[in-house]
């Protein structure tokens, strides 16, 4: 090789390790701006005291859902449609609140684990994470009419006992300053909120989400107060022996009081008048009772342990004093009335029966159903299959409760008994 050629040669390569050096730089930059900073450290400032802290970490296994710039794109992508049966949530949630504006139904819920509030609208694949203010183990929870604000039942570690509390989203002042703001683990609101009277077991708000009923056990025995949504201003209602309840408050003028069921027991189920605290009887008698009241309280849908320890379910009419067969036999624990169509009763039902004794086995988590969605019409008896849910439209087997509509009746919303993940179905389009 020639001197001419040796030169050549030593260009070239100068060439190529210059080109592959640029190359190699460019690419540690672009994944290192491709990485956001996370702040580390407890932020214990600000949000809800004395329980919790401000979070920044994501879901595990999604895009980071701490930022309002950066939702997940949970189950598809924009501009593909959105499914009649939707997954909101694969992981375990405390409890959820739907509303109805004038363009879409939105649903908020707390991460059960961590505490975060999380928003998804029907018309959007968007999951947003509106607060990541650290509220472990909330396991129920039950939302104001605007979703501003919820009462929760909240587990502490190492504990059976659970606490309430009261929380709100406060709206988080930003600043757009250019050291300050970092869109990534910014959200709009913080939790913050206040524990209510220990040894509250059941809670119920009113209708129009003004009041609160509180049912305490206290020296071995039932009290129930009346208090604002802050849990503030109690007034004693009633005093009862009666301790294993479940409560609701279906309309104004009615306190829906249901024994604990076990096929055991003979249950009962009584309406308590909310400003004289008297009680009336409504079932009684009806061993493993369980029973949903419709929000005009004219309609009840009632489950109990029928022939072999199988379900038998009925929709009793509170007027007559009638009962007629539901003809769809399922707990009334996987049932939910409707919000506009009152006499529209929608339930989980089994797609084939699972044998076992009912409601203890469900309750125990010892058998889990496969359901389908159907309807019934208490005026007219109508039975309708709204969708096939589990067997038609999703890889999951959903054995659903937890039921409720949103204010129009246009979205089902309900959980996953068997994973505690929350999921949505279109009525409109289901039909």
């Amino acid at each position: 090789m020639n001197s001419s050629q040796s030169k050549n040669t030593y260009i070239a390569i100068g060439i190529l390790i210059f080109v592959i050096g640029i190359g190699i730089a460019v690419w540690f930059l672009f994944r290192g701006s491709s990485t956001p900073t996370t702040p580390t450290g407890d932020d214990t400032s600000s949000g809800f005291s004395p329980f919790g802290r401000t979070g920044t970490g994501g879901r595990a296994g999604k895009p980071n859902a701490t930022s309002t710039t950066q939702n997940v794109l949970q189950n598809g992508t924009a501009g593909t449609p959105i499914p009649v049966l939707r997954l909101l949530s694969d992981t375990p949630v405390g409890g959820y609140g739907a509303s109805t504006t004038a363009s879409t139904t939105i649903v908020r819920w707390a991460d059960r684990g961590r505490g975060n509030i999380l928003e998804a609208r029907e018309d959007s694949w968007d999951i947003t994470t509106l607060s990541n203010t650290l509220v472990p183990r909330i396991y129920e929870s039950a939302w104001n009419k605007n979703l501003t604000s919820f009462i929760a039942s909240i587990l502490p570690a190492g504990s059976s006992v659970p606490n309430t509390v009261y929380a709100e989203l406060k709206a988080n002042a930003v600043s757009t300053s250019s050291t300050s703001f970092n869109p990534i683990n910014v959200t709009p609101y913080n939790l913050k909120g206040q524990s209510l009277p220990n040894n509250i077991v059941s809670y119920a708000l009113s209708p129009k989400k003004d009041k609160l009923f509180l049912f305490s056990i206290q020296d071995g025995r039932g009290v129930g107060y009346i208090s604002s949504v802050t849990g503030g201003k109690l007034t004693q209602l009633f005093d009862t022996p009666v301790t294993q309840i479940n409560v609701s408050w279906p309309e104004d003028n009615t306190i829906a009081i249901v024994t604990k069921g076990t096929s055991s027991e003979a249950g009962f189920l009584y309406f308590v008048d909310p400003k004289t605290g008297v009680w009336k009887k409504i079932i009684g008698n009806i061993s493993g009772l369980s029973a949903i009241v419709s929000h005009d309280a004219k309609y009840v849908f009632v489950s109990g342990t029928g022939q072999n320890n199988n379900v038998a379910s009925y929709i009793y009419t509170v007027a007559k004093n009638k009962y007629n067969n539901a003809l769809i036999q399922t707990l009334a624990d996987k049932c939910t009335w409707g919000n506009f169509y009152k006499n529209i009763v929608y339930c989980a039902v089994p797609f084939q029966p699972v044998a076992g004794t009912y409601p203890d086995d469900w309750y125990q988590g010892t058998l889990s159903t496969v359901d389908k969605i159907w309807q019934v019409n208490a005026d007219t008896g109508e039975v309708h299959q709204v969708s096939s849910a589990t067997i038609d439209q999703s890889d999951h087997f959903i054995d659903a409760y937890k039921l409720g509509t949103d204010s129009k009746d246009n979205f089902l919303i309900f959980m996953n008994k068997n994973d505690l993940s929350l999921w949505s179905l279109d009525l409109v389009r289901s039909k």
